[in-house]
């Protein structure tokens, strides 16, 4: 005789971006957490990000699926980076300017926040560090196009890309 059970153990929490129902994970919290910051505090629009992009990483046979949590994309241009981890996000900033790095083909995205529920770090992705930190150095949707007014970013060199693939595939299987 089979048993079966109708209760799921995962609880679902709903996502402020999609209105889809998904995973109460650490990393939701956070994003869950600071998508209203973002909209009522630092005038961004739901439209202007988009939600879980994939990154897939291959190294030895061993692949890796990773995300940027959030990716301000405004006027057709992805101009910034947020991934959400618990933590310290001083540990996590060299994942999160990794994939700001190898996201898109063409260009660099030039900033990128890597944020916990209490801290957060803006990161200058082509400098490779932190400028700011705390929910109050991410930038208003008007500062974000102020910082990105010089158009477009420079693409990441063809010799950078297997080494910012092993930073990622590094922080996102060994934290």
């Amino acid at each position: 005789m089979a048993l079966t059970c109708e209760a799921s153990v995962f609880v679902k929490i709903p996502c402020y971006f999609t209105g889809k129902l998904v995973l109460d994970t650490d990393r939701e919290r956070i994003k869950q957490k600071l998508a209203p910051f973002l909209m009522e505090e630092l005038g961004y629009r739901i439209s202007d990000f988009q939600v879980d992009r994939e990154i897939l990483i291959e190294i030895d046979r061993q692949k890796v699926l990773c995300l940027a949590d959030l990716v301000a994309h405004i006027d057709g241009r992805f101009l910034m980076v947020i991934r959400c981890g618990p933590g310290s996000v001083v540990t996590r900033e060299s994942g999160t300017i990794a994939v700001a790095r190898l996201l898109e083909p063409d260009y660099i995205i030039p900033w990128a926040v890597q944020a916990s529920l209490i801290e957060a770090a803006l990161l200058d992705v082509r400098g490779k560090r932190a400028v700011a930190y705390g929910w109050d150095a991410i930038p208003s949707r008007s500062k974000l196009l102020e910082m990105t007014s010089e158009w477009p970013p420079p693409q990441l060199p063809e010799k950078r890309i297997p080494v910012e693939r092993q930073i990622l595939y590094s922080y996102d299987t060994h934290g």
